[in-house]
Formats: C-alpha cells, structure tokens, sequence
C-alpha cells in the first residue's frame, strides 16, 4: 500500500481533489481524518487498541458545538447527528471520515469497533498504517490518500510519523484564498485567539486559560463551545488576519516539502486545465489516468471559481494582497520561506 497526503492551506480546493480521488477506483481517499481529531492525533505515548479506539471514537466538544450551530458542510453527518438538536457526543470518527466512505457508516463503524479494541500497544504512527491498511483493503483499492483541511500546519509531524509517505501540495491563490477563509466558519475558529487577544489587550501566545475569565462575554462563549454561526462570523476578524494566517502556514509548508518527495499542484491550474493536472496527479500516485473518470471529473469542475479577491474594493483588496506577500513569494522561490521562519 502506498501512502500518500494532500496537503495544502485549507479552501484551496482540496475537498475538490478529495472528491475526485474518491471516484477513481484505485484509491481509497479518507477525508478529514486528522482535522477531525485535531490536536488529539500525534500522542506521544504508544497506545493499545482499545486506547487507539478511544482516541478515534471520543466525541469533540467543538465539533459537536459547530454541528448545532448549524455550520457544517454537507458530508458532515453521523447516525446519531441527522438533526441539529441531536448532536451531542457524537464520535469524532462519524462526523465526517466514515459518511465520506461510506452510505452506510453505521456499519463501518461496528466493523472498527471490533477490530481495533485487539490491536497490540505500539507507537501511533503504527496504528495509523495499519487503519489505512485496513480501510484500503476493505475497499479494494491500492493506493491510501488522507486529506484534511489546513494540513500545512502539521506538515513536519506527518514526515516525522511517516518518513515512507509522499506529499501532493495543493495551493491557491493568496488573496483568494484567505478571503474564502474569512468567510468559512471553521478558520474563524482557527483565528479566534487573535480577536480574543485582542479583546484582552494580551499577546496571542499568552492567552491561556487564566486570560479566558477576563474576556468579554461574547469571547468567553466560543472557549466554552457555545455559541452560534452568526455569532461567529461576528467576530472582529480583518482581511489581514487570514492574510497573514495563509502566508505563515505557506511560509512553513513549503519549508518543510522543499526536501521531500512531492508534487506541487496549482488549484488554479487544476480549473484551467483538469485534463492535464489530474493526469499528472494519476501519475504521481501510480494509478491509472482513466479517461472515464477524468471525464466525469473534469466535468464537474466549476472553472470560474477563481479571482473573487479581485472584486473587493481597492483598500480591502491592498491590504490582502500585502498580508499575502510572504506566502506568495515562498511559493516562488521555497528558500525564501526558510529567512521568512527565522524572523
């Protein structure tokens, strides 16, 4: 089994890409599965099985909390969260991995749960293989591909757990891009703490847990997962945030893939030429460029999906295109990135 991840900076594209793989009959692509667990997925510990379960099954308040405020996507669901009001305790796995695998993620789930609980105390990159291992076979595929949203950010601790792996680094346009995170709930979230420092007249490393009761109210709630999708994107987030979010995580990602075997993909290119691009990417993956599924891919992408910075205003638009500078150039020429780090 061949291992390989998408990566990239979230909202350029990738649950596109995701999608795409997920059509072609070689690949088994997982979607989400280390955003979901989020700061849960790289123990440092080795795990047994039943504490490997526990790790995939344990629900997350946050993402509970998101679900009931209505801001989801349409992949996120799970058997016990068909209405709203009903999330809660919802296991981290069945919010969105196993309904993008399967119409039937009740069963998947029993499956893992039989299986994994036995699986001998190791490291936990270990356990990742064998999972993938496991979730290739199932479904007859040769080729493992995980995707998750702002990947970029952990970049190094994937090379580190798996040094056999390949990297497929997705990338958009800067503007474009941190305006799509502006306005997407989840990378509010992500930037919360900048507003929240703010708030408390505090540096963003220092807002820690004694700084939390000093917030106001409104900030207060999110810390506590609870609150609402207007009230989030309420919050006293500028263009510049996101900017500047885009342009650090580029700046460290590229750093990181400068000495590994990946191949670099343009989400604009991808729009452009979707023939070409995904017959490159087929390639690097060692699949077959299937005519049949290019074609069907091909023609669900929306080629008009790029430019949206370009219809802000002039001010709004110079303030996004400076924050993104660093990110841009990094992708130009990747030694810069490392100066870029060191500052």
């Amino acid at each position: 089994m061949s291992l390989t991840f998408i990566v990239g900076t979230g909202r350029c594209g990738s649950t596109m890409l995701s999608k795409a793989l997920q059509g072609h009959p070689q690949v088994l692509s997982l979607s989400e599965f280390f955003a979901a667990l989020r700061h849960r997925a790289f123990p440092a510990e080795p795990l047994d099985g039943q504490g490997f379960w526990e790790l995939l099954r344990k629900p997350d308040p946050l993402l509970d909390a998101m679900m009931r405020a209505g801001a989801r996507k349409p992949a996120w669901h799970g058997p016990s969260a068909r209405r709203s009001s009903e999330v809660s305790g919802v296991p981290v796995i069945r919010h969105v991995t196993l309904p993008a695998l399967s119409d039937d993620p009740d069963r998947l789930y029993e499956e893992l749960a039989g299986e994994l609980p036995h699986w001998p105390r190791r490291p936990i990159g270990d356990h990742y293989r064998d999972l993938f291992g496991w979730f290739t076979a199932r479904f007859g595929r040769q080729v493992f591909v995980e995707r998750s949203g702002a990947s970029l950010l952990y970049v190094q601790r994937l090379r580190r757990m798996f040094p056999e792996a390949r990297f497929v680094h997705l990338y958009r346009d800067g503007p474009d891009c941190a305006l799509s995170m502006s306005r997407h709930y989840g990378f509010r979230l992500m930037l919360l703490p900048r507003a929240a420092a703010r708030a408390a007249n505090v540096p963003v490393r220092r807002l820690f847990q004694k700084h939390i009761s000093e917030l106001p109210a409104d900030y207060q709630r999110f810390f506590r997962a609870e609150f609402s999708e207007e009230s989030l994107m309420g919050v006293d987030l500028s263009l510049r945030d996101f900017g500047e979010f885009w342009s650090s995580m580029i700046c460290n990602g590229v750093g990181e893939l400068a000495d590994t075997d990946h191949l670099d993909l343009c989400y604009e290119q991808l729009l452009a030429d979707p023939r070409g691009e995904l017959g490159t990417l087929a390639s690097y993956l060692g699949v077959s460029a299937d005519p049949g599924w290019i074609d069907r891919v091909s023609a669900g992408i929306d080629r008009f999906r790029s430019g949206t910075a370009q219809r802000l205003d002039p001010v709004s638009r110079e303030e996004l295109r400076t924050a993104c500078a660093p990110g841009e150039l990094a992708l130009i020429d990747p030694t810069a990135s490392t100066t870029m780090i060191r500052k």
